[in-house]
């Protein structure tokens, strides 16, 4: 019974094994057939992928007949045998394809050729052999004998290849372990398969033998792919076959240890052997379960690793991010981008070429809509590229559609770009439209300012020239009257008074597109105004002037201190009875220049309705100030302590003009 069980066990790891190994090879055989038209893809992996999905399928066959009870001379599984090792006898064909562009001197190429033939002479042969006890109802011992010849055939012709076409010197470390680990395996197998047939198939030594020789060819099959790095999908085949082959293997172990002699003794030295045979296999396929993750996980990542050998991609986006925030131009930009790519993948070359660029007629769809585009050795978009060999074109993004696009040629030195690397540069790529997107928006932002500056400078020039064209009438119509009066009293004074106001307006007119001056200047032009004004008052009207040297120099606005003198003669001091004084003075004080007008008169209005002509006046003024410096000036109106008004100015120090 025990035997039974654990030939069963043999038998359902046949099963799970051939099942496992069938999914791979599927996977293999999809993502070869969508790599075909790519560079880097010969057809050579497509004839290997082929051969492995055969080898499993007629594996998987066979393990089922004898599941099944069929008879091993019984037709459906003499098929299923036939399949399974005329891929077996195809086999060393295609890995020796692989191995020939390693062969380097002229007898290396040539001894490579020949066994390449002599390989593909064999496996018709056996092929023929194979097949005709499945035609002609042949006997189960040419069968024998010919699965004895394709696992010696295999073993030689691949012990041969690695002689002539893999030098350790000038093999690559990734080409020749894996090639070593097939050739040892394929012995292994050479020598266990043929043994397994000499027992009987019933005895437990015969299906273990059996089990160990099927695992080994498996091993081929997973040592082989590992040659496939130059296949455009490798990276994602190496990380989906990794995760069957260990499930399979998982399941392979649960089957085994369900089916055991061990677990079978043990149950039945219990009471409730059922319960602690389905509680043994539970706990085992816990155990399991848990750890598939951990294992799948770190087992992924150093095969990866040790067969791609990928650069640190987020260490490189990162790098390549920091050096353009730094930078200003596009071309410069792109440029970087350029030399970021190249070393990191090491690239033939890389170019990021503006959609413009490249003839319409030559677009796809794919590339207008801003998907990747592979394109195959017959693409003519290839020839109207500025890059020789380009195998692949990323999308940019600016602006929202794509202005960019990024033309990497791998080179024939190099594996062939997998999945990690395409999305690196969709990465980088995208860093590229999002630095000229910011570049954009930057230039946008500087030229709505610069407009916005100018807008604001002329607003403020308009409004300038608005208050100060105020001063002009009221002016005019004061002086006017009061030489009209003077020509009837004296005639003298008028002439006078005409000559000053034309002094004054001449001032006017040369300060009229400035609308700066220095203190110095507005106090002169005062005096000017003030001998006019003397015209009104006569002897009532005293001045008094007092400036600090330090603040003669400094920038004043224009004909601002007119009209706060003109409401003081006017408001203060016209309503008054008698003389009346005023007090021009200024002064530093801090960082500010300080100007003060004072009068003895009838002091600051109750409220601003009261007087509004007075707070008119002083509402030009402050909205002048206002324009031309913020809040950082100002003009305050208050009581005189000795009776009238003081009106004080305080505009920030400036560089004396």
């Amino acid at each position: 019974m025990h035997g039974s069980l654990s030939t069963n066990a043999f038998y359902t790891g046949d099963l799970l094994v051939f099942t496992t190994a069938l999914l791979i090879t599927a996977l293999l055989l999809v993502l070869t057939l969508r790599a075909a038209k790519l560079p880097g893809t010969p057809m050579v992996n497509i004839g290997f992928a082929v051969c492995a999905l055969l080898w499993c399928a007629g594996g998987l066959g066979r393990a089922g007949c004898s599941a099944l009870g069929i008879p091993r001379q019984a037709h459906a599984a003499l098929v299923a045998q036939a399949i399974q090792y005329s891929a077996a006898a195809a086999f060393p064909i295609a890995v020796l394809a692989l191995w020939r562009p390693f062969a380097t001197t002229p007898w290396q190429k040539k001894a490579s050729r020949v066994l390449h033939w002599i390989a593909c002479i064999l496996a018709a042969a056996l092929t023929v052999v194979f097949w005709s006890p499945v035609l002609h109802d042949g006997t189960r011992m040419m069968f024998h004998v010919t699965q004895v010849a394709t696992a010696s055939n295999a073993a030689f012709l691949l012990l041969a290849g690695v002689i002539i076409s893999l030098p350790r010197a000038t093999t690559p470390r990734a080409v020749f372990i894996p090639s070593m680990a097939i050739v040892i395996a394929v012995w292994g197998a050479a020598i266990t398969l043929p043994m397994s047939d000499i027992f009987r198939p019933s005895a437990h030594f015969a299906a273990m033998l059996l089990f160990v020789g099927l695992h080994l060819v498996m091993l081929v099959v997973l040592c082989a792919f590992f040659l496939f790095a130059r296949f455009r999908f490798a990276d994602i085949f190496v990380r989906y076959g990794v995760r069957i082959l260990l499930a399979g293997m998982w399941a392979s172990i649960l089957a085994v240890f369900a089916q055991s002699a061990f677990l079978t003794h043990i149950a039945e030295h219990m009471p409730a052997h059922s319960a602690v045979h389905v509680f043994l296999i539970n706990l085992l396929a816990g155990v399991l379960l848990l750890s598939f993750t951990f294992v799948d996980d770190r087992l992924g990542r150093i095969i990866n690793r040790w067969l791609f050998r990928p650069p640190d991609y987020r260490a490189a986006t990162r790098q390549l991010g920091n050096q353009l925030t730094r930078l200003q131009e596009e071309p410069a930009i792109a440029a970087a981008v350029e030399s970021a790519v190249t070393p990191a993948l090491h690239l033939r070359g890389a170019r990021l070429l503006h959609i413009a660029g490249i003839p319409s007629p030559t677009w796809t769809a794919a590339l207008q809509e801003g998907e990747l585009v592979e394109l195959d050795l017959s693409d003519p978009l290839r020839a109207s590229l500025p890059l020789e060999g380009v195998e692949v074109l990323i999308p940019s993004y600016s602006a929202g559609r794509v202005t960019h696009v990024l033309a990497v040629a791998p080179g024939p030195t190099r594996p062939g770009l997998v999945s990690d690397d395409l999305n690196f540069l969709r990465a980088v790529a995208a860093q590229f439209g999002n630095r000229i997107d910011t570049l954009q928006r930057e230039r946008e932002t500087i030229e709505r300012q610069s407009r916005e500056a100018l807008l604001l400078q002329q607003v403020a020039e308009a409004e300038l020239r608005a208050l100060r064209a105020q001063i002009n009438p009221h002016f005019l119509f004061n002086s006017l009257n009061t030489i009209a009066d003077l020509i009837v009293r004296d005639t003298v004074r008028a002439e006078a008074m005409t000559l000053r106001l034309a002094s004054v307006f001449r001032h006017v007119l040369a300060h009229s597109t400035r609308s700066m001056t220095t203190l110095r200047e507005e106090v002169e032009f005062l005096r000017t105004y003030l001998y006019i004004e003397e015209g009104r008052f006569g002897d009532r009207l005293r001045v008094s002037i007092d400036v600090a040297p330090d603040a003669a120099g400094q920038p004043v606005p224009s004909l601002i201190l007119q009209p706060l003198v003109e409401n003081a003669m006017k408001h203060g001091l016209g309503p008054k009875p008698g003389p009346g004084n005023i007090w021009i003075s200024a002064a530093m004080e801090h960082d500010h220049l300080c100007v003060k007008i004072e009068d003895d008169g009838m002091g600051p209005p109750a409220s601003p309705a009261a007087e509004p002509d007075q707070c008119h006046g002083l509402r030009n003024v402050a909205g002048r100030l206002r324009t031309l410096y913020g809040g950082a000036a100002a003009v305050e109106l208050a009581a005189r302590p000795g009776g009238g008004a003081c009106v004080t100015v305080r505009i920030p120090k400036v560089s004396a003009v």
